[in-house]
């Protein structure tokens, strides 16, 4: 039976885009094992890279797509992708820790039979733990695929953030890979102080991590709209991951992962009131410049009770508090009793206009390049240390909490 001439051409126009490359920035989908569809964002290029890069705990944003647009300009095919989103869980940290890496490690495999090219993984913040798991679990495939390696951007890696005072505890494909890393880690984030750390644990099976610091943003992806310092140092990252990835290359791959120890610490430091402080660690002299551009020195905290604040204007657990820390400071203002509040790694301009917006009735003080935060090990915002007049961190919380609650001004008083 003949298909009349109309259909007929329907049908060939139909069967012919089945078969033609997807175009650039064009919204596909890739049946899995598992029965399900993982959407894709294609953006196209003809070079013999192709970028996997997974969605962080927000999703993607701007800034991301923008990267991968300038990266398929420099000949590198950016396939990304939200498998949280696409499996329908709740976009979060949580479920990023507990995606099955299985999905990943197929879509490496589809993406190089779909295409031919050499696959690399990316991911920033949290999304760092989807690439690197899998690619772990790649490895276990023995898979035949052109596997190149992990480019990550500031990888947010804790299992559960620490307690004040403590360091974090990491998820375990941080011990368990050996595959070649490049990381672009942002100066002003508020893990700088872990990063060593980090690389460290990364390499200690001899496979390489090149490293790569952005400096004076907090992130280049986090804030919704590009600003011109985003731009800035964006700008010469397309050419500079070419040139990495070529880098990477020239490393093997362990035909092999390293075992991977799947139990998790227990250790959830997020605290939602006033908890004992239960490290060793002393309160540090503060100089600093003040928004007024004064010199603000405190040398020691005897004799008053002190409370530190480390905060931020991006950070909205910071801003709900500040009404109640006015309310503590006025509430205690016939005692012995500072509140001091430092800014991190924010300019003053920021600060200033955040300011003339928000009612902040005690001093801000400026830690521009994040090395006073670093000193005090804080990794999470707000966090706030309070000091007894002996001179002795007593408490801390790393959560935004109601600083007058009669519960709180209770247990400050007896510090007296």
């Amino acid at each position: 039976m003949k298909l009349p001439y109309q259909v007929a051409i329907y049908v060939f126009i139909y069967i012919s885009t089945l078969s033609q490359p997807l175009s650039a920035n064009v919204e596909f989908s890739v049946p899995v094992s598992s029965g399900d569809e993982i959407s894709i964002t294609k953006f196209s290029a003809n070079g013999e890279y192709i970028i996997l890069w997974f969605a962080p705990e927000y999703g993607f944003r701007k800034p991301h797509r923008s990267l991968a647009l300038a990266l398929s300009k420099k000949n590198i095919e950016v396939w990304q992708s939200n498998i949280v989103e696409s499996l329908f869980m709740p976009q979060g940290i949580t479920s990023i820790r507990e995606l099955d890496s299985t999905y990943v490690a197929e879509l490496i495999d589809i993406a190089y039979k779909k295409t031919g090219k050499k696959i690399i993984v990316m991911g920033d913040s949290y999304a760092s733990i989807t690439a690197l798991r899998g690619a772990h679990q790649w490895q276990s495939r023995s898979s035949k695929t052109p596997f190149v390696g992990a480019v990550l951007f500031s990888p947010y890696t804790y299992s559960s953030i620490p307690a004040l005072g403590h360091t974090p505890d990491y998820m375990p494909i941080i011990s368990s890979t050996n595959i070649p890393i490049m990381i672009y880690q942002a100066k002003n984030s508020g893990i700088i102080s872990q990063f060593d750390i980090l690389v460290k644990k990364l390499q200690q099976h001899n496979n390489p991590v090149y490293t790569r610091f952005t400096p004076k943003v907090m992130s280049l992806f986090y804030q919704k709209n590009i600003t011109d310092q985003m731009k800035l140092q964006a700008k010469p990252l397309p050419q500079n991951i070419y040139n990495m990835i070529t880098v990477l290359e020239g490393h093997n791959i362990p035909s092999s992962p390293v075992k991977l120890v799947k139990k998790l610490a227990k250790n959830n430091g997020i605290d939602s009131f006033l908890k004992k402080f239960s490290s060793r660690q002393k309160p540090s002299p503060i100089k600093l410049i003040d928004t007024n551009g004064d010199t603000f020195i405190k040398n020691q905290y005897s004799k008053r009770v002190t409370i530190i604040n480390f905060w931020a204007t991006w950070c909205s657990p910071c801003i709900e508090e500040i009404p109640s820390l006015n309310r503590l400071k006025s509430s205690l203002r016939d005692r012995p009793f500072d509140l001091i509040s430092i800014n991190y790694a924010e300019d003053l301009d920021t600060i200033k206009k955040f300011m003339k917006k928000v009612n902040v009735e005690f001093p801000v003080l400026l830690d521009q390049n994040g090395e006073f935060a670093k000193q005090w090990n804080v990794i999470t915002y707000p966090s706030t240390f309070i000091i007894d007049t002996k001179g002795n961190i007593v408490y801390g919380v790393n959560a935004a909490i109601e600083w007058d609650s009669p519960e709180v001004i209770e247990k400050i008083k007896l510090l007296f």
